[in-house]
């Protein structure tokens, strides 16, 4: 009886290690399946970078047309302003030192306006989260003021020194 359970756990044993084979082998092709996607997508981003920095090239004007229908509140507006008048990078903590606000009422402001579609770029440096405008974006505002920015805030903020 002892030799007929050891024969039978033996077979067993054998099928468990069929089956665990098969799930390795589905496992590393599952692996590699994820790691082919992962560098499509990566692909396709830098893809669609080029895309729209071409059509940037060819129509700057079209580049952020979904940005005319966008307004900002007046604090949403000097928070931009800031980010738009600084050269380098800027911290919350540095635009709220400058607006009179809260660190975490400028980030939610900088949040609103990055979900409005307004490119805000976001680095971390040291530890620090620095905030900057596009670019491309920066030089079609100033070209075509695509934020319909108030001149009544406008001339607050360069009358209070915030920038």
């Amino acid at each position: 009886m002892n030799a007929g359970i050891k024969v039978g756990f033996s077979r067993v044993k054998e099928e468990m290690d069929q089956h665990l084979d098969s799930i390795n082998q589905n496992t590393n092709e599952i692996q590699n399946c994820y790691e082919y996607l992962a560098e499509l997508d990566a692909k396709l981003d830098r893809m669609t970078e080029r895309l729209d920095d071409l059509q940037f090239r060819l129509e700057p004007e079209t580049a952020y047309e979904g940005l005319c229908e966008v307004s900002l509140t007046p604090r949403e507006q000097e928070v931009f302003l800031v980010l738009y008048m600084v050269e380098d990078p800027i911290t919350s903590a540095d635009i709220a030192r400058r607006l009179g606000l809260t660190v975490e009422m400028v980030d939610q402001y900088v949040t609103n306006i990055s979900a409005r579609g307004v490119p805000i770029l976001k680095t971390l440096m040291n530890g620090k989260v620095y905030h900057a405008l596009d670019l491309k974006f920066k030089d079609l505002q100033a070209r075509r003021n695509v934020l319909q920015i108030s001149e009544t805030v406008r001339a607050q903020l360069l009358t209070d020194d915030a920038i």
